[in-house]
C-alpha cells in the first residue's frame, strides 16, 4: 500500500514551500509531491510541519550497528564512513533492512606508515604504501570492497612516521580518477592543505588547529573547485581534550573558526561531517546528536542556513554520487525528516524532529 505524508511544507533545496503539499511514497521511494494524493493510502497528517530530506553525515567512523540506531533519531539517514577495517559490518549496513541509518564507506586509506599516536587512537595498525605499485594495489583492493571514494591520509608526525611522498599523493589522485573515483583526504595541517590543493585532492577533511589556512591555499582550493568537510565539532573536542594531556600541541579552536570563515568568504563548497566515533581515544564524538552542534558551528563561521542544509542533503549526495537521495523529488528514496519550525530561517529548528522515515518506513525515535 502507498503512504502519504499530508499537509507539509517541503524544503526543495532553496526554500520551504509556502503552500502545503502531500508527499506520496511507494515501495520506499517518492511517487509524487503535490496538492493531490490518491485514495486508499496509509496517511499521516503533518499539520503544517516542515519536511526535509534525511541528513547525510559525510564524515564518521562506524564501529557497530548501534551507531546507526542512535543516529537515525537525529534525522541522519546516511553515513559516509571515512575509515574502517570492518568490511562485513559496512556491508550489513549499506541497506540495513530496517529504518536505521545506512552506511557507505571508503574502507582503508592510502597512507604512510602510522605513528604510535595514530595507532593508539584507532586501536590497530593499518597497512601503508611505499611505492606507486602499492598505491594502485591499495586502491584496487578498497574499490573491490565497494569504496564510495578513495581515501588518503595526509598527516605529519607523530600521527604518521612522515608525510606521504609527493609522487604517491600524485599517483593516488591520478589512479583514483582513472578508476572513476574521487579522492577524500585527511588534512589536519596547513602542509596537508597545501599538498591537497597542489595535487587537486577532491575532498579535504578536517581543519588545522595550530594556525588558520593561508588565503593563497584557500584561493587555490576554490579555483580548482575542491570540497572541504571541516568537522568543526571534532576539532573543538580535540582542542579541549589535548589541552588536558598535550597542552603544547592543543592548538586553538579560533584558528579552526577563522579557516572556515575564510573558506566561506571565498565561496568554497563545504559539507557537513562530524567525525563521530566511539573509537578515537583522544576524542569521542556521539553519532547523531553531534550533527546539530556542527550545524551551529558552521552557522557561527558565517555559512548560510541554506548552505548548511544543502551540505547535509543535496550537495552532500551530489559529491558522493548518491543519486538516489538528498532531495525530496519523484524517484528519490523516501529518506525524510519532519521538523517543527523553518530551518532556512533558524538552523536550530533541525533539532525539533517529530518523525523520521528511512525508505518510507518510520524510524523509532524513543
Amino acid at each position: 500500500m502507498m503512504k502519504v505524508i499530508k499537509n507539509v511544507h517541503v524544503f526543495d533545496g532553496n526554500t520551504v514551500s509556502t503552500e502545503l503539499a502531500h508527499v506520496v511514497i511507494e515501495n520506499g521511494y517518492i511517487k509524487s509531491v503535490g496538492p493531490m494524493a490518491p485514495e486508499m493510502c496509509e496517511e499521516y497528517n503533518a499539520r503544517g510541519l516542515v519536511l526535509l530530506p534525511g541528513f547525510i553525515d559525510t564524515h564518521i567512523h562506524i564501529d557497530s550497528r548501534e551507531n546507526c540506531e542512535l543516529a537515525v533519531k537525529s534525522g541522519i539517514t546516511t553515513f559516509i564512513d571515512q575509515m574502517c577495517d570492518k568490511t562485513e559490518l559496512i556491508d550489513s549496513l549499506d541497506e540495513p533492512g530496517e529504518p536505521i541509518t545506512s552506511v557507505r564507506s571508503v574502507y582503508l586509506p592510502v597512507q604512510a606508515q602510522s605513528g604510535k599516536m595514530f595507532i593508539d587512537a584507532i586501536g590497530y595498525v593499518p597497512p601503508y604504501v611505499k611505492t606507486k605499485e602499492d598505491v594502485r594495489r591499495t586502491i584496487d583492493t578498497e574499490i573491490a570492497k565497494g569504496a564510495i571514494v578513495v581515501k588518503m591520509l595526509l598527516d605529519l608526525p607523530p600521527l604518521t612516521m612522515g608525510m606521504l611522498a609527493d609522487e604517491l599523493i600524485e599517483e593516488t589522485v591520478r589512479y583514483a580518477h582513472e578508476c572513476g573515483k574521487l579522492v577524500s583526504a585527511h588534512t589536519t595541517s596547513v602542509e596537508a592543505y597545501r599538498l591537497a590543493a597542489k595535487y587537486s585532492v577532491d575532498i579535504l577533511n578536517h581543519t588545522p588547529k595550530d594556525v588558520p589556512v593561508p588565503m593563497d591555499i584557500i584561493n587555490e582550493i576554490k579555483e580548482k573547485d575542491l570540497t572541504v568537510i571541516p568537522t568543526m565539532v571534532m576539532q573543538e573536542g580535540m582542542v579541549r581534550n589535548m589541552q588536558k594531556v598535550m597542552p603544547e600541541r592543543a592548538g586553538n579552536f579560533e584558528n579552526v573558526m577563522e579557516t572556515v570563515r575564510r573558506l566561506n568568504e571565498a565561496s568554497v563548497r563545504m559539507l557537513v561531517g562530524t567525525d563521530a566515533n566511539h573509537t578515537n581515544k583522544m576524542c569521542f564524538i556521539t553519532h547523531g546528536e553531534s550533527i546539530f552542534r556542527e550545524f551551529e558551528f558552521l552557522h557561527e563561521a558565517g555559512l548560510s542556513n541554506l548552505d548548511i542544509l544543502r551540505g547535509t542533503t543535496s550537495t552532500a549526495a551530489d559529491i558522493f554520487g548518491l543519486s538516489d537521495r538528498g532531495s525530496i523529488e519523484v524517484g528519490k528514496r523516501a529518506d525524510l525528516v519532519l521538523v517543527e519550525g523553518d530551518p532556512t530561517k533558524d538552523i536550530a529548528a533541525c533539532r525539533n524532529i517529530k518523525k523520521v522515515w528511512v525508505k518510507g518506513v518510520e524510524a523509532a525515535l524513543q
